[in-house]
């Protein structure tokens, strides 16, 4: 009697809907996984299981999950990504919540016509929506936004937010605000990236998983040739995010070695930052040696430092220059200032 009791006064102070799960999944394809709050290890994810506070979600190369939640929001994660539902309450005049995301999402965030504070985030970014549809891939330290409906407010931690609209893509890494939104023209590279991010967030959409495994290489080429409009432009800064932006998208090293190289360019010859070019320089000579780029970032480095009076790494860098390009392109060059440095040390 006294179990029964107690029993019913912990039914009173926390009503029925309170223990109420947030959601449920609504539909899955290939490998899905789900791992409860309380559990350490993940379990085969099925349609109409419950979904909670704390819970995660899981999916494998060919995985795509469907949510849906009590205030009829839908979160579809695309594969190889994994999502914790952080924080979730609704009631009838307030919709708080916060999803940790790595990887793809599509997120249709249902209309609410109480105060509402919902969030995505990722390692190095945070979308803050009310009701809005939109999708975003987080691949390392980098975030790839496309507007698909309303409006999403989008900031790098604890930085400044630009505003997502309808037909726009915005993007950042770590450290670095999100770029202005570049409008999506039919026909692009931007285009057919959002297609299929799409299609990889539609469970019941046909993916081609090998061109869909290509999106991180596809997205940073394209940072790499606006990077070089933003430059040509005259807008450096933004220039320089976005080819950082394309170093971290993906491990490719002919894409990195470009855009370090780029952003040495940018550095050097536009901001007058001599040392924040040598950076990353020496970047492509310790990680992309083997690369084409690897040639000029060693004769830049030379002229760097002889720019800025600093003669013997000067010499250092330009003899090293002949040393492993003998019939490079800048050799001619090279040897003369060789002998000039030579002939200037002669004279003290």
């Amino acid at each position: 009697m006294k179990h029964t009791i107690l029993l019913i006064t912990v039914l009173l102070l926390f009503p029925v809907a309170a223990l109420a799960a947030i959601g449920s999944i609504s539909k899955e394809s290939g490998a899905t996984y789900f791992k409860a709050k309380a559990e350490k290890k993940w379990a085969v994810a099925s349609v109409g299981m419950d979904i909670n506070e704390g819970d995660r979600v899981k999916t494998g190369s060919d995985g795509r999950m469907e949510l849906l939640l009590q205030d009829g929001s839908r979160l579809t994660v695309g594969n190889n990504t994994e999502m914790e539902i952080t924080r979730f309450l609704l009631d009838k005049d307030r919709r708080s919540a916060t999803f940790f995301l790595q990887g793809k999402l599509r997120a249709i965030i249902a209309k609410f016509s109480g105060k509402t504070s919902m969030q995505v985030k990722t390692p190095t970014a945070v979308a803050g929506v009310k009701g809005t549809d939109f999708i975003v891939m987080n691949e390392g330290k980098a975030n790839v936004l496309f507007g698909q409906e309303g409006t999403v407010d989008v900031k790098g931690k604890d930085k400044e937010s630009v505003a997502l609209m309808p037909n726009t893509m915005t993007e950042n890494t770590q450290g670095h605000a999100p770029i202005s939104p570049v409008k999506v023209e039919p026909n692009t590279p931007l285009a057919d990236a959002r297609k299929q991010l799409e299609a990889v967030t539609n469970v019941e959409s046909p993916v081609e998983w090998q061109a869909t495994g290509n999106l991180p290489v596809i997205l940073a080429r394209w940072n790499i040739n606006y990077g070089h409009y933003l430059a040509d432009s005259g807008r450096y800064k933004e220039a320089l995010e976005v080819f950082q932006i394309a170093v971290d998208l993906t491990d490719v090293a002919e894409i990195g070695a470009e855009g370090r190289a780029q952003r040495g360019s940018v550095f050097s010859r536009n901001l007058s930052l001599p040392q924040e070019a040598l950076k990353e320089y020496q970047s492509i000579l310790d990680k992309y040696f083997q690369m084409p780029q690897a040639e000029s970032a060693l004769f830049s480095m030379g002229m760097i430092y002889k720019d800025i009076g600093e003669k013997e790494k000067a010499k250092e860098y330009l003899q090293k220059y002949l040393k492993q390009y003998p019939q490079g392109k800048h050799t001619s060059t090279v040897e003369t200032l060789v002998k000039e440095l030579e002939k200037e040390e002669g004279k003290q």
